[in-house]
Protein backbone atom coordinates (compact mmCIF):
# COMPACT_ATOMS: atom_id res chain seq x y z
CA UNK A 1 0.00 0.00 0.00
CA UNK A 2 2.81 2.33 0.64
CA UNK A 3 4.12 1.95 -2.88
CA UNK A 4 0.90 2.94 -4.57
CA UNK A 5 1.00 6.04 -1.87
CA UNK A 6 4.79 7.05 -3.14
CA UNK A 7 3.72 7.08 -6.51
CA UNK A 8 0.64 9.14 -6.25
CA UNK A 9 2.00 11.44 -4.29
CA UNK A 10 2.98 14.90 -5.72
CA UNK A 11 5.24 17.64 -4.66
CA UNK A 12 3.88 20.59 -2.49
CA UNK A 13 3.78 23.94 -3.55
CA UNK A 14 4.11 26.70 -0.72
CA UNK A 15 3.81 30.36 -1.02
CA UNK A 16 5.74 32.06 1.57
CA UNK A 17 5.39 36.07 2.30
CA UNK A 18 8.67 37.64 2.52
CA UNK A 19 10.35 40.96 3.84
CA UNK A 20 12.15 42.69 0.54
CA UNK A 21 15.50 42.72 2.51
CA UNK A 22 15.45 39.27 3.13
CA UNK A 23 14.68 38.38 -0.63
CA UNK A 24 17.70 40.51 -1.65
CA UNK A 25 19.89 38.35 0.95
CA UNK A 26 18.64 35.37 -0.61
CA UNK A 27 19.38 36.68 -4.23
CA UNK A 28 22.67 37.40 -3.40
CA UNK A 29 23.22 34.10 -1.38
CA UNK A 30 21.83 32.45 -4.66
CA UNK A 31 24.59 33.58 -7.10
CA UNK A 32 27.30 32.49 -4.66
CA UNK A 33 26.10 29.18 -4.22
CA UNK A 34 25.06 29.05 -7.59
CA UNK A 35 21.68 27.80 -7.67
CA UNK A 36 19.37 28.86 -10.59
CA UNK A 37 16.87 30.01 -8.88
CA UNK A 38 15.56 31.59 -5.68
CA UNK A 39 13.62 28.65 -4.82
CA UNK A 40 16.54 26.57 -4.95
CA UNK A 41 18.26 28.37 -2.57
CA UNK A 42 15.37 28.67 0.01
CA UNK A 43 15.09 24.99 -0.38
CA UNK A 44 18.46 24.17 0.40
CA UNK A 45 18.28 26.37 3.30
CA UNK A 46 15.13 24.73 4.79
CA UNK A 47 16.85 21.43 4.03
CA UNK A 48 19.87 22.33 5.59
CA UNK A 49 18.15 23.64 8.79
CA UNK A 50 15.69 20.65 8.92
CA UNK A 51 18.77 18.21 8.73
CA UNK A 52 20.63 20.29 11.69
CA UNK A 53 17.78 20.59 13.94
CA UNK A 54 17.03 16.70 12.93
CA UNK A 55 20.86 15.85 13.78
CA UNK A 56 20.37 17.65 17.28
CA UNK A 57 17.09 15.94 18.15
CA UNK A 58 18.59 12.82 17.99
CA UNK A 59 21.95 13.52 19.98
CA UNK A 60 19.73 14.81 22.89
CA UNK A 61 17.79 11.88 22.80
CA UNK A 62 20.71 9.56 22.85
CA UNK A 63 22.59 11.58 25.49
CA UNK A 64 19.19 12.01 27.97
CA UNK A 65 19.44 10.00 30.99
CA UNK A 66 16.27 8.62 33.04
CA UNK A 67 15.41 10.68 36.02
CA UNK A 68 16.59 7.70 37.99
CA UNK A 69 19.82 7.51 36.77
CA UNK A 70 20.56 11.43 37.45
CA UNK A 71 19.36 11.16 41.28
CA UNK A 72 21.79 8.07 41.61
CA UNK A 73 24.47 9.81 39.94
CA UNK A 74 23.51 12.75 42.21
CA UNK A 75 23.93 10.78 45.90
CA UNK A 76 27.16 9.66 44.61
CA UNK A 77 28.96 12.68 43.93
CA UNK A 78 27.37 14.56 47.64
CA UNK A 79 28.69 10.94 49.12
CA UNK A 80 32.04 11.65 47.34
CA UNK A 81 31.92 15.16 48.18
CA UNK A 82 31.36 14.68 51.80
CA UNK A 83 34.18 11.90 52.00
CA UNK A 84 36.72 14.44 50.40
CA UNK A 85 35.26 17.41 53.01
CA UNK A 86 36.28 14.80 55.64
CA UNK A 87 39.36 13.87 54.87
CA UNK A 88 40.62 17.16 54.15
CA UNK A 89 39.40 18.42 57.67
CA UNK A 90 41.18 15.04 59.29
CA UNK A 91 44.27 16.17 57.09
CA UNK A 92 43.88 19.95 58.47
CA UNK A 93 43.99 18.40 61.90
CA UNK A 94 47.05 15.95 61.47
CA UNK A 95 44.82 12.80 61.57
CA UNK A 96 44.66 10.19 59.15
CA UNK A 97 41.42 8.65 58.07
CA UNK A 98 40.12 6.52 55.75
CA UNK A 99 36.94 6.60 54.44
CA UNK A 100 33.88 3.93 55.90
CA UNK A 101 33.98 2.28 53.32
CA UNK A 102 37.64 1.76 52.90
CA UNK A 103 37.63 0.67 56.62
CA UNK A 104 34.91 -2.42 56.09
CA UNK A 105 37.10 -3.44 53.00
CA UNK A 106 40.02 -3.52 55.54
CA UNK A 107 38.66 -5.18 58.63
CA UNK A 108 37.45 -7.92 56.23
CA UNK A 109 40.50 -8.91 55.49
Amino acid sequence: MSKTLSKTRKDTIVSVRLPKSLVEELKDIQQINHFMDLSDEIRFVVRRYCLSFLNSQDQNLTQAKPPIELLAEQKRKEKLIDDLSKIIENLKGNKQTIPANQNQNNSNE
